[in-house]
């Protein structure tokens, strides 16, 4: 599987409802209708982290040219956007059952080493977000 992990910085906390709520439209009859889950997480009132999954890599280079007009035609609704992708290591509830049915949990599970090193970059990847908010917001005050 492919993750794909959005985040993005919004004007206010009305742009980032209204991106939220056309970011569940694309979900279920949009761009992301081919994703087999997408979470959206408000991290600051301003800020949003979607993670989106799908079956193999095809699959999600599948929609970028929609994804970029469904951006485009948001202009305005966010201040900034950016994305990673990856393999999806692990789909697991507490107790290691499947997340989500039909996967092969056995090549998906990590070991605790695994997981150590998941959370270190984890905790780099929230300071880098928190330096680049911050850019950000040095950057529209300087207009």
């Amino acid at each position: 599987m492919i993750a794909r992990i959005i985040m993005s910085e919004h004007p206010d906390e009305q742009n980032l409802q209204l991106f939220t709520s056309d970011h569940a439209k694309a979900v279920s009859n949009g761009f992301l209708s081919n994703t087999e889950f997408s979470i959206s997480v408000q991290t600051s009132p301003t800020s949003l982290l979607v993670i989106s999954g799908y079956k193999d890599q095809r699959s999600a280079d599948s929609n970028l040219e929609a994804r970029q007009k469904w951006f485009d035609d948001r202009k305005g609704k966010y201040i900034d956007t950016f994305y990673y992708e990856g393999d999806i290591k692990t789909v697991v509830r507490g107790g290691g059952q499947p997340l989500i049915e039909g996967l092969n949990t056995e090549t998906l599970k990590g070991t605790s080493s695994d997981n150590n090193i998941l959370k270190d970059e984890l905790r780099a990847l929230k300071a880098e977000i928190s330096e680049v908010k911050e850019m950000v917001k040095l950057l529209t005050s300087m207009k």
